[in-house]
């Protein structure tokens, strides 16, 4: 038997708490038993009323609240409350297709039972079909190499893997292996948790395993604005990673400050027309975003992952950058 807990962190959703409670009780589960905990974190809108309302009708959703701000302590205090021994985790903004639950512990068991190493495996994220299209055009973005470093979030692999880090917001672990290495950090706040814990998890040993076929349909940020804070907070989440584990550092991470000098070049370009030469990233963007959009039959979003790219990449470096030398970042 597969006995689950899914967790779900809330903070002011009640525009995607509905939504997404209705996909979780909708789930074709036949491996065991599944509870909802949802943790509130304080929402001062109608969120924990929604909610309320179905732990009334449904004995197996709980409302849990968790004053205290930040991401790793909500989830936290999921994994504290779930009575099950496996914790699937899954974002407020996120809906699950009816046979995400039973394809994720499926493919847990199977991967668990070749190799007890593995303590969690996990899926991707595609935008809902009628989003609006920026909110399109970031899942485009995300399935390559410029739009999410090859991470198993945005990447829409094509079979089982294993992979450095699995997204929050798809994923199920052992919950004995989230408490062995101490639970996420809380210091961190609602920057990377996710990142952390898994890296202080593979250093241990253990192997994170990424499955195709299984997103969730996530509503990305639908506005450049949006995106572009979005993006340096998860810029400053891996800034504030390097410094505590030196050796997560590799070279794709040494790409947003190269990429922030070689724009600052473009401010030289009166003094001479080598320094234009940065200015060749605007037209290469737009290039792999057409070659992008072809391969996933959406060239209508051409000029929109263009955007995301050029959003994207300012937002995270700057993000990055800043967060390496800002010394209160630790």
């Amino acid at each position: 038997m597969m006995h689950v807990s899914v967790v779900v962190v809330c903070l002011n959703e009640e525009h995607h708490i509905f939504p997404c409670l209705e996909s979780l009780l909708a789930q074709r589960y036949t491996l065991g038993e599944y509870e909802i905990v949802v943790v509130d974190g304080g929402s001062r809108d109608r969120t924990p009323e929604i909610v309320r309302a179905y732990t009334a009708m449904h004995p197996h959703v709980r409302l849990v609240t968790e004053l205290r701000k930040g991401t790793a302590i909500g989830r936290n205090a999921g994994v504290s409350a779930a009575r099950h021994p496996n914790i699937a985790f899954i974002d407020a903004d996120c809906e699950a297709p009816p046979e995400w639950l039973e394809r994720l512990a499926t493919a847990f068991r199977h991967h668990r039972d070749q190799d007890q190493n593995v303590v969690a495996a996990g899926g991707g994220n595609v935008p809902p079909k009628d989003g609006p299209p920026f909110m399109q055009a970031v899942g485009v973005a995300m399935d390559s190499f410029a739009g999410s470093f090859n991470s198993a979030q945005g990447r829409r692999f094509a079979e089982d893997r294993q992979v450095h880090s699995l997204a929050t917001l798809n994923v199920m672990y052992a919950k004995a292996a989230i408490l062995a290495a101490g639970g996420f950090d809380v210091t961190l706040g609602s920057e990377a948790e996710d990142a952390d814990l898994n890296h202080r998890l593979t250093r241990r040993g253990a192997r994170l395993i990424f499955i195709p076929d299984n997103p969730v349909i996530h509503k990305f940020r639908p506005t450049p604005r949006i995106w572009y804070h979005n993006m340096v907070r998860y810029g400053r989440g891996r800034a504030r990673l390097l410094k505590r584990h030196p050796e997560m550092r590799a070279w794709q991470f040494a790409l947003p400050p190269v990429f922030l000098l070689g724009m600052a070049t473009l401010l030289l370009g009166p003094l001479h027309p080598i320094f234009w030469s940065a200015a060749l990233y605007f037209p290469a963007m737009l290039l792999h975003a057409t070659l992008l959009c072809l391969k996933h039959d959406r060239i209508a979003l051409v000029l929109h992952v263009t955007v995301v790219f050029i959003v994207q990449h300012f937002g995270y470096a700057i993000g990055e950058v800043t967060g390496l030398l800002d010394p209160k970042v630790l």
